[in-house]
């Protein structure tokens, strides 16, 4: 009977063993959720391995974002992720680079909305893997932190709660009927205006997070920031490209064209047509001043930097001038943890006179007086600094930065009009 009573518990402890594996590794991944993303390429649960690649969508641009959930892991559990390209040509034949779908950190949360880095993955042409330890049985992973419609509007509902004066405004209603909304703070009109938009290629996610930073700083009581919304009126859209965000597309080099590249005389997207009609009237009117376009640049910039004016951009002396005095503000201001490059990069990539005049940023300038100030701010996504902190840090400095220069801009109207 001893002997029995010992073989039954060694038994129950074998199968309370098995159960209890088996209830270990038996998690799923989904990515069925508003910017979600995820082709499921291999899950092996008893390994704590998955193989995912950035899902396609057919002309919907570049298939270089992913975004999912993993259900049922065991917390402290050790996983294996493994990121690979996607194999789709997104347009005439064209393969995406690995690089774009690999940072170097991917970004991780148990709640879907604090994120943090994963530790760096191992990454080469053929895919990423990140080696993870489990830190919940339900966690999300992404290429970089997710800013999705929804926290746009949370975003400026709380800044139009603290600012009773601010304004939301919807700017357009997308081609799938989704609200692309804004909002417009400040001194309505004031002589200043600075219009600032992100997100015109949906995968930039951390562009909205700059957004973020720029606006929460506008909106708060620092003296810098008072005085700028007693002098001037700012315009801030934190996601252009509403319909790819929401799908989990990339956007870039989208058919027949992405947003970017849609500043025509008839734009396929109704949000670009309302900027450039809103914008065109500020411009009429002598009001706009600053225009600023958030983007994320390609996998080996570690830095942010601005695309200006071309070197042969005619302009006028004050013109040039201008551009000149928001770099080196820029280069003073926005110094850590992601420090400005001192100089201005040019989009030497776009061959032709045609699709430069169809970019946002040369749209505007060609657009306006030439002592508008019109640039395009490339935020690094692949370094240890770009989280939602250190994005919003970059935002912090850049509006910093717009509350400088238009401080310089009163000094040197005053100046003019009293003679001297």
């Amino acid at each position: 009977m001893f002997i029995q009573n010992i073989f039954r518990l060694i038994l129950v402890g074998l199968v309370i063993t098995w159960l209890f594996a088996e209830t270990a590794v038996a998690f799923t991944v989904s990515s069925d959720f508003p910017g979600g993303s995820a082709e499921l390429r291999e899950l092996n649960a008893a390994e704590g391995y998955l193989e995912i690649a950035p899902a396609y969508h057919d002309q919907r641009g570049w298939p270089c974002w992913w975004y999912f959930r993993v259900d049922g892991a065991q917390r402290g559990q050790q996983l294996t992720v493994r990121i690979t390209p996607s194999t789709q040509s997104f347009r005439e034949g064209r393969r995406l680079g690995a690089a774009w779908s690999l940072p170097q950190r991917a970004a991780i949360s148990t709640d879907d909305v604090h994120w943090q880095q994963t530790e760096p993955g191992e990454i080469d042409r053929r895919g990423g893997t990140y080696t993870i330890t489990a830190p919940a049985s339900r966690f999300w992973m992404a290429w970089g932190p997710p800013f999705l419609p929804s926290h746009a509007d949370d975003l400026l509902e709380a800044v139009a709660a603290d600012l009773p004066a601010a304004e939301r405004f919807e700017l357009a209603t997308t081609r799938q009927g989704r609200a692309v909304t804004a909002i417009r703070c400040g001194t309505p009109g004031a002589p200043h205006v600075v219009w600032v938009q992100a997100r015109q290629h949906a995968w930039e996610a951390g562009s909205s997070w700059v957004g973020r930073g720029f606006l929460e700083w506008v909106a708060s009581d620092a003296p810098e920031a008072v005085r700028l919304r007693a002098h001037s009126e700012i315009v801030f859209i934190p996601i252009m490209d509403v319909d790819n965000v929401a799908l989990g597309a990339g956007g870039k080099e989208a058919v027949p064209r992405d947003h970017n590249r849609d500043w025509a005389e008839q734009p396929h997207y109704p949000e670009v047509a309302a900027a450039q009609r809103r914008i065109g009237e500020l411009a009429e009117a002598g009001r706009l001043r600053v225009f600023l376009d958030l983007h994320n640049p390609g996998a080996n910039s570690k830095q942010p930097f601005y695309f200006g004016p071309y070197k042969d951009e005619p302009m006028s002396a004050q013109g040039r001038r201008n551009y000149q005095r928001f770099l080196t503000l820029s280069v003073a201001t926005m110094t850590e943890p992601l420090a400005m490059e001192r100089a201005y990069q040019y989009a030497s990539y776009i061959k032709t006179a045609e699709e430069r005049g169809r970019m946002s940023r040369n749209w505007v300038a060609d657009h306006s007086d030439d002592d508008v100030v019109a640039l395009t701010l490339e935020t690094a996504w692949n370094t240890p600094h770009s989280t939602t902190q250190g994005y919003m840090h970059v935002g912090r400095g850049l509006a910093q930065t717009v509350a400088r220069y238009l401080a310089t801009v009163e000094e040197t109207s005053e100046e003019a009009g009293s003679g001297k």
